[in-house]
């Protein structure tokens, strides 16, 4: 049928429908610029973060094991450009990395786990070398990327600048071993506390034990002190102690060995891995340095100055021993070193009870 032949109220509905038609094409085309639009607007957007954000946003393929993206803002963090980072790779700026529980790892191993899937959420810390020369920590946090058939492809993640963050962790691990060293400190003598002193004889006891090598004790006691402070006051009390108990420790030169005020006007020596010679030796020796010391001592002593009594013992560590009895041996010879008349050492061996000479 013609458009002639048509009756008007034929043509008038065709009008109609293709005014209909037209108006849900209207609105299809402003449904479209609307999505193009709101595609520009997050693409726009997140180009924005990318780039004005402290943080780098990356996305790494394992395949290749190289950044398929990295935003500008990588160049804030290592003054490194993305293509540059892409060109020499990030690895190669890393000194050293650290996990969570601050265990260190190596790139090397980082790639081979991410690369297997085994990392799962990853977090690390990384210190690098920027292109100024600096040094700077930057904290990784990703995630696996899945592609659409549920493999993976690689991981997408943000690298921070966390330099300020880990020099407060050093800080405040520096103050945790200055704490823990004060804690274990006699505060007049500045020698190793009571405490320190029985935590260290109980670990190196063990290790003697481990290794089947001796170890000896020395329990050092002021001659009269009690006499002393009553003659010359408690301040050149306190003054002796500190004298004394330097006096002793530059006795002893190995990092290994342990001066510590054992309480009172009583000092001792841990030596790990020292015969009884060696032990009677720094005995002999501290004795001496203290009486070169020169500290005026008239009414208690022969030869007028402040003078100490040694007690030591030496053991081989064995099951059903304890340093107890390294301590009670070491504390007999010492009453023994006071009943001969004191200013001496006295030795007391594990296995025999022996007087030696005075000095």
């Amino acid at each position: 049928m013609t458009d002639s032949e048509k009756t008007k109220e034929q043509l008038i509905l065709e009008l109609v429908e293709l005014r209909e038609s037209l108006t849900r094409l209207e609105a299809l085309r402003d449904e479209h610029k609307k999505v193009e639009e709101a595609l520009r607007e997050s693409e726009e957007r997140f180009r924005f973060m990318a780039e004005t954000t402290g943080e780098a946003l990356y996305r790494l393929k394992y395949s290749s094991m190289k950044y398929d993206y990295m935003s500008p803002s990588i160049e804030k963090l290592t003054g490194y450009s993305p293509r540059e980072i892409e060109s020499a790779g990030l690895s190669s700026l890393i000194i050293s990395i650290e996990d969570i529980g601050k265990k260190k790892l190596s790139p090397e191993a980082i790639q081979k786990i991410r690369q297997e899937g085994k990392t799962g959420e990853y977090r690390a810390d990384y210190l690098i070398r920027a292109k100024a020369g600096d040094m700077v920590w930057l904290g990784d946090h990703s995630f696996p990327w899945i592609d659409k058939s549920g493999s993976l492809v690689g991981s997408v993640g943000i690298l921070s600048d966390i330099t300020e963050r880990k020099q407060m962790e050093a800080k405040l691990q520096e103050m945790n071993l200055e704490l823990q060293r004060i804690a274990t400190l006699d505060g007049l003598t500045k020698v190793a506390n009571r405490r320190r002193f029985d935590e260290f004889l109980e670990l190196e006891w063990k290790r003697a034990m481990r290794e089947g090598s001796p170890i000896s004790l020395i329990l050092i006691d002021i001659d009269h002190f009690k006499l002393f402070n009553d003659t010359y006051g408690h301040q050149a009390g306190d003054d002796c102690l500190k004298a004394v108990a330097q006096a002793i420790r530059g006795c002893v030169k190995r990092p290994m060995d342990l001066v510590a005020r054992y309480g009172g006007e009583e000092f001792t020596v841990v030596l790990p891995n020292t015969d009884e010679k060696g032990a009677f030796l720094i005995a002999q020796l501290a004795g001496r340095e203290v009486r070169n010391l020169g500290i005026p001592h008239a009414k208690a002593s022969k030869i007028g100055c402040v003078s100490i009594s040694c007690g030591v013992s030496t053991i081989y560590p064995s099951r059903g021993s304890t340093s107890e009895e390294l301590v009670s041996r070491a504390d007999e010879a010492l009453y023994a070193a006071k009943d001969r008349g004191r200013n001496q050492a006295v030795f007391n061996a594990w296995s025999n009870f022996e007087i030696k000479s005075p000095e």
